[in-house]
């Protein structure tokens, strides 16, 4: 199986914007779902699938975030 990527963009959890790059078997990401079944877009959303963790890397970097990091749970 092909590992893919997703990134979580919260653009209100702290100042200047972050976001998180995930594998989509992470616990936190449920590939691109999360973990909130009633999920809305008013603080962040899912982005993704990306075939590589360069990949998302590039993308997530373009997005502007003051903070760009990878799950801690990787």
């Amino acid at each position: 199986m092909e590992t893919k990527y997703f990134i979580y963009f919260n653009w209100t959890a702290e100042p200047g914007k972050k976001a998180i790059i995930h594998k989509g078997e992470c616990a936190f990401c449920n590939n691109g779902h999360g973990i909130h079944p009633d999920k809305s877009d008013k603080h962040g959303r899912w982005l993704g699938p990306y075939r590589s963790r360069e990949e998302a890397y590039e993308k997530a970097q373009s997005l502007g975030a003051a903070r760009v990091e990878f799950c801690k749970k990787e």
